[in-house]
């Protein structure tokens, strides 16, 4: 069988070294004469499990002293219906939303909460919401914004740049990806199943301001997990266990800082040979915050975006196709995207280009 060149969207490509680990473990995890699969989240193993989490996510991160990180369940989602109802009820939440997930979340958010305020970008206007001169985001006591929007290729990391200073942030397909700082935000999310892991948990980083008291359910209650540690009731043990070798694995290869600077590099190659190319190519975003972490492009003749990804197919590149809403191209540079990888694709793209062109 040929080799597989995932640049899927997520569930994306995990490292080969994790899928190793994760094999063995099946069969047998360290010497409990257990699978991984079979671990109590009330056991010994569990607890290291997540005490090496934690340490992995502050030598990671980098967090002051009073951010909490739960590990949760229901994906990105379900935090649409989460943050909402835990957010005090006299105060106004705003939704900066400069794509289709953010957008999501802004309609969930208002099925909720009736203090909702969207403010939603045209994606060719950023730079006039992204200053500290903008004062429109200060009528709210919250904003919520989409780092990475997948879907149109729009990407947002200098969050200390907005004018607000109470940021919640879904971080799903970039977390982990570049260096960022506390300064201003109140909340982040990601599901792991992009740069972090698989899916089935949620990573979660609290302010202790942000959390209040609630008489929610107890899984709707956000100050009652953090309390519990992640285990208010049984998580999804695998996932967290995965997520524990993804962190292991990125502090090996030098951590936020190697990924970043990786995510730079292949990012400016893949765009610099699409604007070279403007006359079979086209990127719409503007530069200023073109993503890092998927790439989204189109070939101005819509019958060969489907004749490029068939082509990649054919040699084992898979998951490159647009976002079925829009169509088009979208490369997906996850962390695990490694450098033999990245220059595999490349030369198939130069190569395709060269030959239409000619």
């Amino acid at each position: 069988m040929n080799n597989i060149y995932n640049f899927s969207p997520g569930p994306s490509k995990l490292p080969q070294s994790v899928i190793d680990r994760v094999e063995n473990s099946i069969n047998h995890y360290k010497n409990t004469g257990k699978s991984i699969l079979e671990i109590s989240h009330r056991s010994n193993e569990f607890d290291e499990i997540l005490n090496e989490i934690n340490n992995n996510f502050l030598n990671l991160f980098n967090f002051p002293n009073d951010v909490n990180i739960l590990l949760l369940q229901g994906g990105a989602t379900f935090q649409n219906s989460l943050i909402p109802m835990n957010i005090d009820e006299r105060c106004k939440l705003g939704c900066f939303v400069t794509g289709t997930w953010g957008k999501k979340t802004s309609e969930d958010f208002s099925k909720i909460l009736n203090n909702v305020e969207i403010i939603e970008a045209n994606k060719n206007d950023l730079e006039h919401y992204l200053q500290k001169e903008y004062i429109g985001f200060q009528n709210t006591d919250y904003l919520h914004m989409t780092s990475n929007e997948t879907i149109e290729g729009i990407q947002i990391q200098d969050f200390n740049s907005m004018n607000h200073g109470n940021l919640i942030i879904d971080m799903s397909s970039d977390l982990g990806s570049y260096n960022f700082n506390f300064d201003n935000l109140s909340y982040v999310y990601a599901g792991a199943q992009k740069n972090m892991g698989i899916p089935g948990v949620t990573i979660c980083f609290a302010k202790d301001d942000f959390l209040i008291e609630t008489d929610n359910p107890k899984y709707l209650n956000l100050n009652l997990l953090t309390k519990s540690n992640s285990v208010l009731n049984t998580p999804p043990t695998f996932s967290i266990y995965v997520l524990n070798l993804v962190t292991n694995w990125m502090l090996e290869m030098g951590g936020v800082d190697y990924f970043q600077n990786k995510s730079i590099k292949q990012s400016k190659e893949i765009y610099d040979f699409i604007d070279e190319n403007s006359n079979v190519l086209s990127c719409n975003v503007d530069k200023k915050y073109r993503s890092k972490s998927n790439i989204v492009f189109n070939f101005l003749k819509d019958e060969q975006n489907k004749k490029f990804v068939d082509a990649a197919k054919d040699i084992g590149i898979i998951g490159i196709n647009g976002h079925r809403s829009v169509g088009g191209i979208r490369v997906s540079l996850f962390n695990s995207v490694d450098e033999d990888m990245f220059k595999f694709f490349m030369k198939f793209f130069k190569n395709y280009i060269s030959e239409l062109s000619n």
